[in-house]
């Protein structure tokens, strides 16, 4: 047998290596004098669907990146079906004991088709050295149809919805003779329709004998999904349990290291005063739809992924024109043509897209906390022209609040999990304190102990008097922070519900009125 480094005792709570496909024992790691990982164990067996949980920085994503080789451990050994992989082996020795990684962004070309993104992971099928596009075709369609998938292979990948990106990357890496998938985080961006058909897809595979390690922070998907759970917490793993012996409040303080207290939805503290007013707003996809938004209330746009309200948000921040209708802002007429002008009017906006328009990844925590002079934040006014150290420590205390970990101002975003990327997001516009705040998807990637204090500070903004749009398809999210929630379905607003109707099954069910049924594309 051959060992990483030193190899560490063993959980008692994890399985045997002698009936695990997958076993990493006492896995270690260490990154510019920082332990990252010091004791991460984890066993999978064939056959099963098991859940990697821990709250953002517990060591999770480190884990999966010493499977993957990239870099390997310090210490400790994987074993492959009972072998080892050598030692400080690399992303090939990985691949070809049958590891395969799909995260939440998958690794495809857009420009490429389906056929030719397989292709590329798998080579070329060649007659008389030139390729032979039929059996290209044919072997594509193979690998898709091994997971009951409907899907032209000659379709550009650009076309695909989150969903089915997620599928095809699957099936590439099951086609070139992966038996272990690990899927970090693939849910987060997907509307309920589209997990539910991921979960198809997943139960297919595991079926068939094939392991698949389930990273998430939405709990209900791992209890209706996983066979069984491994936790980490400050970098060690702490338990492997099953879903049915563990109530959900158990494994949240399992994950957290003590109790977390879930705030449930308190009553709206919304004025008379209308904070924004729509008339008849018309986009590319959603409208035409009017509606209002009152003064110290947390209101929610939701619907399948592509229904149109995250349109919604882009036309109010000025990131697209309107092609109708009116908007007033605080009783004065509102056509914000770019996101400056938006911010000027007093409009926070947290995106849906953290990398393509939220942060600066090779810039600081800090530089990222305080980039939005144009509002003229609360912090900035109150120090003037803040010094290198008033910044440092007023970015320590804003980092610490959020749980950000690490809590270093001088450290880049490009080194944080996405959930800490998303806190950091989240953080600079609640402290921007814009009275009018657009969030969308606002707790994606968070773990459960920051989620509530994500959605606590949401609330304590709404109470200090800020209108409060969320935008989401995770229904859940809706249900937990909004006194009032407006259904769209296909561009169009098809229902309001309010106070105890703002639920996961009334939502369904507008939808399944609307639609009928709950599919949807993607955003």
């Amino acid at each position: 047998m051959v060992l990483i480094g030193q190899s560490a005792k063993p959980d008692p709570r994890a399985s045997p290596a002698g009936d695990a496909l997958l076993c990493a024992t006492g896995i270690k790691k260490v990154f510019g004098g920082a332990v990252a990982l010091s004791h991460g164990n984890l066993s999978v067996r064939a056959g099963e669907i098991h859940a990697l949980l821990g709250e953002n920085g517990a060591g999770k994503s480190t884990l999966i990146k010493c499977l993957a080789g990239t870099p390997p451990p310090d210490a400790g050994e994987i074993l492959i079906d009972g072998r080892a992989l050598p030692l400080g082996h690399s992303a090939r020795h990985a691949a070809e004991a049958g590891l395969a990684f799909i995260h939440q962004e998958a690794a495809l070309i857009e420009s490429l088709s389906v056929e030719e993104n397989i292709a590329l992971a798998n080579g070329y099928q060649r007659r008389g050295g030139l390729i032979d596009w039929g059996e290209v075709r044919r072997f594509a369609r193979a690998a898709l149809d091994k997971m009951g998938v409907d899907l032209e292979p000659s379709r550009l990948v650009a076309e695909l919805p989150p969903a089915t990106r997620t599928v095809l990357a699957i099936a590439a890496a099951l086609a070139r003779s992966a038996r272990i998938l690990v899927l970090d985080e693939p849910t987060a961006s997907l509307g309920a329709s589209d997990v539910q058909a991921l979960f198809r897809v997943l139960r297919r595979i595991s079926e068939a004998g094939n392991a698949v390690v389930f990273v998430s922070h939405r709990l209900d998907e791992v209890y209706e999904l996983c066979d069984r759970i491994t936790v980490l917490r400050d970098g060690a793993t702490v338990g492997t349990v099953m879903p049915d012996d563990i109530t959900k409040d158990d494994l949240i303080a399992l994950i957290c290291g003590h109790r977390v207290v879930i705030d449930k939805k308190t009553e709206t503290s919304a004025t008379a005063e209308p904070a924004l007013t729509a008339k008849n707003l018309r986009g590319s996809i959603v409208g035409p739809v009017s509606f209002t938004i009152q003064t110290g209330e947390i209101v929610g746009f939701t619907g399948l992924s592509d229904a149109g309200h995250y349109e919604v948000g882009e036309i109010l921040f000025g990131l697209k024109r309107p092609r109708s209708g009116s908007l007033i802002l605080f009783g004065r007429p509102f056509a914000p043509g770019s996101p400056a002008e938006a911010m000027r009017r007093g409009i926070g906006y947290v995106p849906p897209d953290r990398n393509l328009l939220g942060l600066a990844r090779d810039m600081s925590l800090s530089e990222n906390l305080f980039f939005n002079p144009l509002r003229g934040s609360p912090i900035l006014s109150t120090l003037g022209t803040m010094s290198s150290i008033r910044e440092h420590n007023s970015a320590s205390t804003i980092l610490r609040r959020f749980a950000v970990h690490p809590p270093i101002p001088t450290e880049r975003v490009v080194s944080l999990s996405g959930g800490n990327a998303q806190k950091v997001l989240v953080a600079r516009w609640l402290f921007d304190a814009a009275p009018v705040l657009i969030v969308n998807d606002v707790s994606v990637g968070v773990d459960v102990g920051s989620r509530e204090e994500i959605y606590r500070a949401i609330r304590r903004e709404a109470a200090a008097g800020a209108a409060v749009l969320v935008i989401t398809s995770d229904f859940e999210e809706i249900e937990a922070l909004c006194a009032r929630a407006i259904v769209f379905a296909r561009g169009v607003y098809k229902a309001e519900l309010a106070g105890m109707e703002v639920n996961v099954p009334r939502i369904a069910a507008c939808l399944v009125a609307s639609t009928g049924s709950l599919r949807g594309g993607g955003r």
